[in-house]
């Protein structure tokens, strides 16, 4: 949504203001940045960082396979740009799983900060970190010092963001070996959604001895064991970047919902948007009933059926849907699947079709209108239909209006 506010909605958005003044006020040392919660910058601790594992990875879909697919999404591309990461290029991920001392987790953000310094501990990040991610609190109400490996978990509500930036890093920390069943890892949360819990839930079901350690917003944990498992990216539309751990992701989340009944799974899945305000597709419920009558299961994804969610994506030979975070486990499509993804012909992004080249299934676009407020869009049911449908056919073809 922020590439759509006016002139006048930046100038009097008071967040860069207060930033400003607050690295003033309190940004100016240490021990002044402890007491009040303020980390405004970065920093990453080489001398104290036990590297475990840094892998680089370039970008599946940069592979010839996804010549034409990826020639489209990067026509009138809105991909998300951070030009302060330096970790990497912007067609490769890398992912740094490392072991750090002198740690600081502050309750209010939950995102690790270098003790000695007062910046937050970043492989390749450089500036001023946005203001959600740092403004102040009065942490310094209450100290917990841990002496067992920890590890933060920050309140990320976006769900596809969770899944692959936030919790397939830890997935790959769990494959190296960075967190094993010798010893108890503390997982340090805040508020968090369902997703979050049952990615708990697994670890223990698999024999991993964890404890959640909830902070509330005046706590904070100042620990010499912390595990840094994160990936890096430039493009954040693909900061995703362990396949690898794939395999791991799924024996997690198989645990935590073994025993949940689910849909045996149909071979056409459609993901249906609902009471949404942004993206809403006019046009999508005609698209829906021309969908059902071709043999698509229709499957509304929200945060309280991830279990169906995964079941119901890993099964299909064909997914579609309209652009959004819902998409984000098809990262666990089974080899040989489509996905099939609308979108605005005027707003396009990258974000799909990385998250499907990289585990391995087959992509194809498919392009409505061009896009309005909140994102909106609208399609034509019937060429849209016609569209999906031949993504259905052993070789899909790119939609004719790409």
């Amino acid at each position: 949504m922020a590439r759509h506010h006016t002139f006048l909605e930046r100038l009097f958005d008071l967040k860069p203001y207060a930033s400003a003044f607050s690295t003033a006020l309190l940004g100016w040392h240490p021990a002044l940045r402890r007491s009040t919660g303020y980390f405004p910058d970065f920093a990453w601790p080489a001398d104290r960082a036990r590297v475990i594992s840094d892998e680089t990875r370039r970008h599946r879909l940069c592979a010839p396979g996804y010549d034409a697919a990826r020639a489209i999404v990067m026509r009138h591309n809105a991909d998300v740009m951070n030009g302060l990461e330096t970790a990497c290029t912007g067609d490769t991920t890398r992912t740094m799983i490392a072991g750090i001392g002198g740690v600081l987790i502050p309750g209010h953000t939950v995102i690790p900060a270098d003790y000695d310094t007062g910046r937050q501990i970043s492989l390749g990040q450089r500036g001023q970190a946005r203001w959600a991610f740092c403004h102040p609190a009065p942490i310094g109400l209450r100290k917990i010092v841990l002496t067992e490996r920890c590890l933060a978990i920050p309140p990320v509500f976006h769900f596809g963001h969770l899944l692959t930036d936030v919790l397939m890093p830890i997935c790959e920390a769990v494959r190296v070996g960075a967190i094993d069943k010798r010893e108890e890892t503390v997982f340090v949360t805040a508020s968090h959604p369902p997703l979050v819990t049952a990615f708990l839930h697994g670890l223990k079901a698999l024999g991993y001895p964890i404890r959640q350690l909830v902070l509330k917003a005046t706590d904070h944990v100042v620990t010499e064991r912390y595990v840094y498992a994160r990936s890096h990216c430039p493009n954040i539309e693909r900061i995703f970047g362990v396949p690898q751990a794939l395999d791991t992701a799924r024996a997690i989340f198989r645990a935590a919902y073994r025993g949940h009944p689910v849909t045996p799974p149909a071979s056409k899945l459609y993901l249906r948007r609902r009471n949404q305000r942004l993206r809403v597709v006019e046009g999508e419920d005609a698209l829906v009933e021309r969908l059902e009558r071709a043999g698509f299961r229709i499957f509304e994804p929200g945060w309280g059926n991830h279990a169906e969610q995964m079941a119901a994506i890993a099964g299909a030979d064909v997914v579609a849907a309209v652009h959004g975070a819902a998409l984000a486990n098809t990262i666990f499509c089974k080899p040989g699947a489509t996905v099939v993804e609308l979108m605005a012909s005027t707003s396009r992004k990258s974000t799909v079709l990385h998250w499907a080249s990289e585990g391995g299934a087959g992509y194809v676009p498919v392009l409505g209108g061009p896009e309005g407020a909140r994102q909106s869009f609208a399609i034509d049911p019937a060429a849209t239909a016609e569209a999906i449908l031949r993504a259905v056919e052993p070789a899909p073809r790119l939609h004719a209006g790409a």
